[in-house]
This record gives structure tokens, sequence and C-alpha cells, in this order.
């Protein structure tokens, strides 16, 4: 699946290869992401004697606290990772989509408050990135299937880069129908490290991408260019489930 998220994540950066270093350079001095809200996320496993009905039953709880004193518009999100098609239930993250600056520390007050660490152990700092919507296609269900991949810029690249083709990916998923959400975020804290979120509405449409994708021309152009413009990670399959 690595191969798959390397295709579709920089379809048409052949417009722009012929670029030079220095001109690569000088347009991520004026061509910054359009960030439009912030993700935080722990990644947590239940702690011995709990199981997933303890985090289902626990839910309700931290849905009606965090609601009183957390921004309206925050969305909260449990992802469960997907291995060989299953899903493991031992191990989980949480995923809050904010926009104030204090959610974050309104969020793990709330966590504290209801004692999660009873039933699940998390990491002490969370992981917060910057980040914006690529497509215009909103899935609008839960659960639904997040494939993430973690990339890192090649010497000289960067957004800019991506800016520049992004609405040429655009067009080729609406030309052939594509039904696809993705996000694009970069971690405030590693310059040059970015982050891309498919969504899918399940893991039956997340194969039927794959392999229409792969039937298009283009798709071999794609996979060169990825790896003359960054190094990625294998993809992480999750299900995810909105609970705010």
């Amino acid at each position: 699946m690595k191969s798959f998220i390397v295709l579709i994540i920089f379809a048409s950066l052949a417009s722009c290869s012929s670029d030079t270093n220095d001109s690569n350079f000088d347009l991520s001095n004026f061509i910054k992401p359009e960030y439009t809200f912030k993700k935080s996320s722990l990644r947590c496993a239940l702690v011995s004697g709990e199981t997933l009905n303890s985090v289902e039953r626990f839910i309700p709880k931290l849905v009606n606290s965090y609601t009183q004193t957390g921004d309206s518009t925050d969305e909260l999100y449990f992802l469960f990772p997907v291995i060989e098609n299953a899903i493991e239930t031992q191990t989980f993250e949480l995923l809050l989509k904010h926009a104030d600056e204090t959610s974050l520390e309104k969020f793990s007050l709330t966590l504290d408050a209801l004692s999660f660490d009873n039933i699940v152990d998390c990491n002490v700092s969370s992981v917060s990135s910057r980040s914006l919507r690529i497509t215009n296609q909103m899935i609008n269900l839960s659960p639904v299937i997040a494939e993430i991949l973690e990339c890192e810029y090649r010497d000289n690249y960067s957004y800019a880069t991506m800016k520049l083709v992004i609405e040429q990916f655009n067009d080729a998923l609406i030309k052939n129908n594509f039904i696809i959400d993705i996000l694009y975020s970069e971690n405030e804290n590693s310059k040059g490290n970015f982050q891309w979120t498919n969504i899918f509405s399940s893991l039956e449409s997340r194969v039927d991408f794959v392999e229409l994708w792969q039937e298009l021309e283009i798709s071999k152009e794609i996979q060169e260019l990825l790896l003359e413009q960054s190094a990625c990670k294998s993809s992480r399959v999750y299900r995810q489930y909105q609970v705010l």
C-alpha cells in the first residue's frame, strides 16, 4: 500500500520538475500553506485488565464534559489501527481538530479530571500539526477509513512545490469521479516533515480507488516524481470514529 500513497500524493509534479533548486527555495519564501485548523493527537493503549468496553463507557462522559469547556467547532476522533483488514482494539489514537490554541490544554484537563489514565496509558506529549484540506470533498460519515503517511521533503523541496500542482491533482480526481477526502499537515516543530491523510468511506472503497488509480497512465510518472521530491514511510490505516 505504500506505493499507492506514493502515487496519489504528487499527482502532477511533472509540470514543475524542471525548476532549479534555487527557484524552488525562493518560491517557498512566499508560497506557504493556508492552514485552517490544528490537529493534536495522543497515542494510547489499554491498561492491564481493561477492555474496549471501558473506553466505550467513558466516551459519553468525555463528550459531555468537554463540550462544557471546549470550543463548539472542535472535533474529536478515535482511531483504531487496521491490520490485515482486522481492527486492533488494544491500542488507538485520540485526535482533536481545533482552532483555539487553548483547546488542547482544556482537553488534557478534561481527561485528567475524568481519570482517563485509569483505563488507558497515553503518551504525555501530544503531536500538534497545522493542517488544511486539499480536496473540496468531505466524507461526512462515521466511521471512515483514514490512511496516514508520514513524509519528509528532500533538499530544496517544500510545500511551495506541492502548491503548484494541487489544482491539477484535484482536476484529475474530479475528471475520474474519485471520492476521496485528503488532508495535509505539517508538524509545528519539524521543518520539512509533513503528513498526508486520505479519508475513504470504507475499506472496499479504498481498494476500488487503488485499482482504478493504478490503471491511469499518469500513475507511472507520479511514482518517479515522488521519489525525487520526498521520502515517505509506510502508510498506517485506521478505522476512524467521530465522537464530537
